[in-house]
């Protein structure tokens, strides 16, 4: 062999070593994967280095859609043995028109149907749709879907419930004097309806619940027992009864029945002072010092609590003179026998 030709030798030989290096590299950094796409009617193959679906599509610049559907999961691995198969299903546009007002784009999945955009658009929009249709019905891609708003609005309405009115007869008080004792409440019956309204106009109302939500308290009223016997009728300075209340829950040590009369301050004739010093106003009366000693305290019927400050010459024995605010109320009052209580 000459010199030549063995030098020939030596760099085919390396060169085969340095081709032989390289292929042995490129096998160790990564190896070829094959990829069959499918986009709707087409289909693309592909040889990639990629490892994953995510990172094939990232390689590739291939975008998805936010409803897009992918046939593998984006963190799938590639097979390196086999021809990884991945579809997408592409999603689309239609417009909406709710109301009749203006129409907006939306995006529909692949596999949605109008029920599915109804229960969307519930939660986006907070609340329902009704379709002229039915929830299952396909959508096609640039067709229109028109909704009508279908709103359930919650009315409570609330009915007062009258109270009873009773009477209780007591001797606390002077006959035919009243005094409340507990105020009437009304009850509440409470309702809750539901009123459907589609496209702004109600179409249905019921009934949701009745519930009595406060039931009514009484009214209670007090009244004085009548007088079994016409004050009339009874001797002057009878006593009727002693020891119990009277009034306003004034305690009285007896009661008796003495001849009333009634004057004014108006009067020409009169003072407007009391023989004690008190200006003659209603809730003062003239006694018999002897029979009730001035500074007792009094109630008498059909009159009220009254001091006794005042005498006078034709007040004597069992009489009492009652003062009023005016000469009139004195001579609508006149003379009648009257009960009366001395008071402790």
């Amino acid at each position: 062999m000459t010199k030549k030709r063995f030098l020939i030798v030596l760099i085919l030989c390396a060169l085969l070593t340095a081709f032989a290096t390289t292929a042995s590299a490129d096998t160790a950094q990564g190896q070829f994967r094959y990829i069959r796409l499918t986009i709707g009617e087409e289909t693309i193959n592909f040889r990639t280095t990629a490892e994953t679906v995510s990172e094939f599509f990232e390689i590739e610049e291939i975008t998805l859609n936010a409803k897009d559907i992918v046939s593998l999961a984006l963190d799938t691995e590639l097979s390196s043995n086999a021809v990884t198969e991945i579809g997408i299903r592409r999603s689309f546009f239609i417009d909406i028109v709710i109301d009749g007002e203006e129409a907006f784009r939306y995006e529909v999945g692949p596999a949605q149907r109008v029920g599915h955009i109804i229960a969307e658009l519930r939660v986006s929009k907070g609340s329902g749709f009704s379709h002229n249709g039915f929830l299952n019905d396909v959508i096609l891609p640039g067709s229109t879907l028109y909704l009508s708003s279908r709103v359930v609005q919650e009315y409570i309405t609330t009915i007062r419930l009258p109270f009873d009115r009773e009477m209780r007869t007591t001797r606390m008080l002077a006959p035919n004097e009243t005094q409340l004792l507990q105020e009437g409440v009304f009850g509440e019956i409470t309702t809750v309806i539901y009123v459907t309204y589609v496209a702004g106009v109600e179409v249905e109302r019921s009934v949701g619940s009745i519930e009595q939500t406060r039931e009514p308290v009484a009214e209670i009223t007090l009244i004085g027992e009548t007088l079994l016997v016409n004050p009339d009728a009874v001797t002057v300075g009878s006593v009727l009864s002693v020891d119990g209340l009277v009034g306003n829950g004034y305690e009285y040590v007896l009661s008796k029945i003495m001849e009333s009369t009634g004057y004014s301050a108006q009067q020409p004739e009169l003072s407007n002072y009391t023989f004690s010093g008190h200006r003659a106003v209603r809730g003062v009366v003239a006694v018999d010092p002897r029979v009730i000693p001035l500074g007792t305290w009094l109630y008498v019927e059909g009159y009220g609590r009254a001091l006794a400050s005042d005498t006078g010459g034709a007040i004597i024995g069992y009489k009492i003179d009652l003062c009023f605010d005016t000469v009139a109320e004195a001579l609508q009052h006149g003379r009648r026998n009257v009960r009366v209580w001395v008071l402790r």
